[in-house]
Formats: structure tokens, sequence, C-alpha cells
């Protein structure tokens, strides 16, 4: 992938090493010669750099490759199989997922490769970024319908039922790309498009219109599966009618750019202030969420202004609150989804790049709130289903969560073990003790990234401390043969303290997520409503 600035990256290969041309002085060598795929144009690297170029992944490639996620992927560089399809569909997947926002954060269980259970509740992210690839991680079935509708001139009717039937018969309201539609067209939640082609003063006098939306209504049936549908057609003569006062449209359109700008360089300067340690985390999400609301009520009052850009800048800029520990991870994927509508490659590229790192912050929430659940676990005594989810949510982001710093899924998973191994051995007294060197690695793991963390100074991370010396102490009394109740009930009482600090967000464990000033839910359908 090659850096074009303002044109954006564009795949190529190299085709030399050590490159240089005659004209050059004598100690001048570029490292590479590039290829570009599609127009096979040749330039020169300048300099090894991943600024100028660097290694294509999996995703830069389907991005070049293919308009969205659910697209058909016609060429793929290399040849390559991209994704590998599971032959059944993800059994954790649900039908009918839970309602209002539970239905939005149900990734956070980590069953569906931290998509939502439900595919009925995917977002614009969950099906269309291909950092999230929600459909191929499940198994599902994804059918193309793509209709032709041909070209209108403005002041036409169009009416897409007298096309083909269409492969599912209602569902298609849950993410479609409506920015792409001219003025005047309606579609409904049976894929119908219908209205008066109106004039579009933001498009020149002939364009093309790539409208595509996505119906998981079936997605059960392997026959069916997702349907996504593309309708293609041109749109002539929208010339601006004699009343049309493009003058005034082009002003506002130049006053919010302003006032968007405005906004987003008041966002970059506060976050620069905390990168100095000039503010507070407090005092800069405070700043960056006031900043934020009025960037959203811009992109509310002008959804189409410069193809998405604004909602992607929304986007992103929530993720660096979400950094700060601020519960803005759906506004990141929200608004970033929503700007992969829009059909402009620029605009998509630069909230690819930022939904990469959402997918990643995903499987971080899905590690913190996956051990809390473990937690409950504790709580309840269900020691084996709680190693079983510690392993998980470990194996999420290496032992790293959300705020989740200091290996304590590793320590919780370790006083599980411990608990369960230590009362196995009371009623089957010849059981080998695997469970202990268990234990021992899983503390000795928390303590050296604790350790390597510098919050505990010299004196350690003291769940760690306190699980050792335990362990220590079960090991001692176990080769004297002494009994090990009051070491377990020692234990467990101990346990409760931890948990109960776990879960109250009391350090050394991570603050309690914060309240949501809005619900998920109602960012959603004010979005839907545009």
């Amino acid at each position: 992938m090659c850096n074009f600035g303002q044109h954006g990256w564009k795949l190529g290969r190299i085709v030399a090493l050590d490159y240089r041309e005659d004209a050059w002085p004598e100690d001048r060598v570029a490292p590479y010669q590039v290829m570009l795929e599609g127009s096979y144009a040749l330039i020169y690297v300048p300099k090894d750099n991943d600024r100028f170029c660097r290694k294509a992944t999996e995703e830069d490639v389907r991005i070049q490759g293919r308009t969205d996620a659910l697209a058909s992927l016609e060429n793929a560089l290399d040849g390559g199989v991209l994704d590998t399809m599971p032959t059944d569909a993800n059994p954790q997947l649900v039908a009918n997922p839970a309602d209002d926002d539970a239905r939005h954060l149900s990734y956070r269980m980590g069953r569906c490769f931290c998509c939502n259970d439900g595919p009925s509740s995917w977002s614009y992210a969950e099906l269309y970024s291909e950092h999230y690839r929600c459909a191929a991680r499940n198994g599902l079935t994804v059918r193309q319908q793509v209709l032709d509708l041909g070209t209108v001139r403005v002041g036409d009717v169009l009416d897409s039922s007298t096309q083909e039937p269409l492969l599912s018969r209602k569902g298609f309201l849950q993410a479609p790309m409506l920015a792409r539609l001219p003025p005047g067209l309606s579609f409904s939640d049976d894929g119908h498009l219908s209205g008066e082609v109106a004039y579009d003063p933001a498009k020149p006098a002939t364009y093309e219109v790539n409208f595509v939306a996505v119906s998981t209504a079936d997605w059960a049936d392997e026959t069916i599966g997702l349907v996504r549908l593309e309708m293609a057609f041109k749109v002539e003569g929208n010339e601006a009618p004699s009343d049309d006062d493009a003058t005034a449209f082009h002003r506002q359109q130049e006053k919010a750019r302003t006032d968007a700008q405005d906004l987003l360089n008041r966002l970059e300067g506060t976050w620069n202030q905390w990168e100095r340690g000039q503010l507070g985390n407090r005092a800069t999400c405070d700043r960056m969420l006031e900043d934020l609301n009025r960037l959203r009520e811009v992109a509310m009052a002008h959804p189409r202004l410069d193809s998405g850009k604004w909602w992607g800048h929304l986007g992103g800029f929530h993720m660096n609150v979400h950094k700060l520990l601020e519960n803005t991870l759906f506004e990141c994927e929200l608004y970033l989804g929503y700007a992969l509508t829009f059909g402009n490659d620029n605009v998509r590229f630069y909230a690819e790049q930022n939904l990469k790192g959402c997918y990643q912050k995903r499987k971080l929430e899905a590690a913190r709130f996956m051990w809390y659940h473990g937690i409950e676990n504790l709580l309840n005594d269900d020691w084996d289903d709680a190693i079983d989810v510690f392993q998980r949510a470990s194996d999420m982001k290496e032992g790293w969560g959300w705020a989740v710093n200091y290996g304590d899924i590793w320590l919780s998973e370790a006083v599980a073990v411990m608990i369960s191994g230590a009362q196995q051995n009371q009623t089957e007294s010849s059981m080998p003790q695997d469970w202990v060197g268990r234990a021992g690695e899983l503390i000795n793991k928390a303590q050296v990234r604790s350790d390597k963390s510098g919050a505990f100074g010299k004196k350690g991370h003291p769940w760690v401390n306190e699980l050792s010396a335990s362990l220590a102490a079960y090991q001692k009394r176990a080769s004297k043969g002494k009994s090990t109740e009051k070491w377990l009930n020692e234990l467990k009482t101990r346990t409760l303290f931890w948990c109960s600090q776990v879960l109250g967000g009391v350090f050394p464990f991570p603050p309690k997520a914060a309240e949501r000033a809005v619900s998920e839910a109602v960012l959603f359908d004010a979005l839907q409503n545009l």
C-alpha cells in the first residue's frame, strides 16, 4: 500500500529493489520500485518508511477490491482467498436479540467473534466494515441481488417494483445506504424504491447511483441468508430549476463546513493539551464531549456535507475519549460505520482505518465484561464456569482488557483454579496436584505484567502478593500432610473481598464504566430518521 496523500492509499507490488535512474547522483538509491495495481503505473519509494508505503493487510486488499464487506470480492491481490467461511452458521447467533440498548452490547460476552448476537441488530460497521465482517466471521450465506434501473431524468418517477422479485421480503431498513439516493426517493423495509427524482444541488448534471441495502431477516435460512440488494441507475438532467438559489445553498454549505472545521480544530487542540500533560482526563473528556455534541449537531443538520467526511471525524474523535474510559465505543462505531455508506473512497478509507482500532477495542471491552461475568461466577461458587470464562476472556487480547492492565484476569483464574483444585483434593487425597503448577503460572504472568507497568513500585500488586503467599502456604501445609480446610476458608473469604473490589471499581482495578449520557437506541434511531 502506497500513500498518495489526499488521493488516498493505493495497492501495488514491489518489482525492483535498490532502484535508481540514470540522471540521479551516483549515491542516490531508492529502496524499491512499485507497480500500482490496476493502472500498472511505476513509482519509486524515496524512503523505506511506513508513511510512504507499507505491507498491505488482508483488509487493505478487501477495501481496494470491493465497495463493502458484503459485496462480492472480484479481485484479490495474488489470487489469495481472504475469507475462510465456516461450514455452518455460528450456533450462538440468536433470532430475537434483546430489546433496546442491550442488543447493541451483546458483543461484550464474546460469543460471536465480538459481533452482537443477533444479525438483525448488526450495525453499519458490523455489516459493511472489512475489519468487522460479521457475516463472514459467523458463517452466514450472503446472496447478491443487483437491479439495473437504467437511466432516469430529474422529474421522472422511479419505481423498482417493476423489477424481479426480491430474495427477502422484509428487513431492508436495517442499514440502508440512504445518503446515496437522490432527493425525492423513498425506500421501504420491503426493498421497494420509489418516488420522483428531484434536483440535487450537490451533484453534477449527470451522475451514477449505486444504492445498497441489506436484509438479515432470513439469515437462518441457508438457502437465502443475508441479502445484499444493490440498485444501480444513472441520473441525467440534474440542472438547477430557474427559481433555485444556488448561491444560498453553497453559502449554507460553506458555513456548515467552517463550523465543522472549527470544532475539529478545537478537538485536536484539546487532545494535544492532554498529550502534553496540560489537561487532566476529566477536563479533557468534558471539553471534547461538548465539542463532539456540537459537531454532531452540525452533521445532523447537514448530513450529506462533504460526502460523509464529518461523520467520520465525529466517530474518530469519540475514540479519543474512549481511551480515557468514557463509554463511547458505540458512538465511534455508529458514526464511522455511517461514513462507510456514502460511497466516497477517501471517506471510506479514513473510516476503515479507525474501525480497525474500534474492532480491537471491542475485544478489549469483551475481555473486561467477560471478566466481570467470571467474577460473578466466583461469588456464586461456580469455579469451573469461572475458569472457562476467564480463559476465554484472557484469550481475547492476551490477558489485556479495557483498562484491565495488570494481569487481573489471570489472577482471577488463578483463584478459581486454587479453590477448585483444593476442594477436589479434600475429597480425593490421592489426586495429582497439577492445579498448583497452573495457578503458579497464572500468578507469575500477572506479576510480570503488573511489575512491568510500574504502577505498584517495589511493593508489587497487592493481590499478586497475597495469592503468591497463599499458594506457598498451601504447598507447605500439604507437604506436611496438614489439613487445608482452614486455608481454603480463608482463601474464599479473601476472594469475596477482592471480587467486591473488582465489581466496585476500586484501585488497583479499573473504575466502573461511566454512565451514558444518551442511550444507544436513541442515537441509532436519530441516525435512521435522517
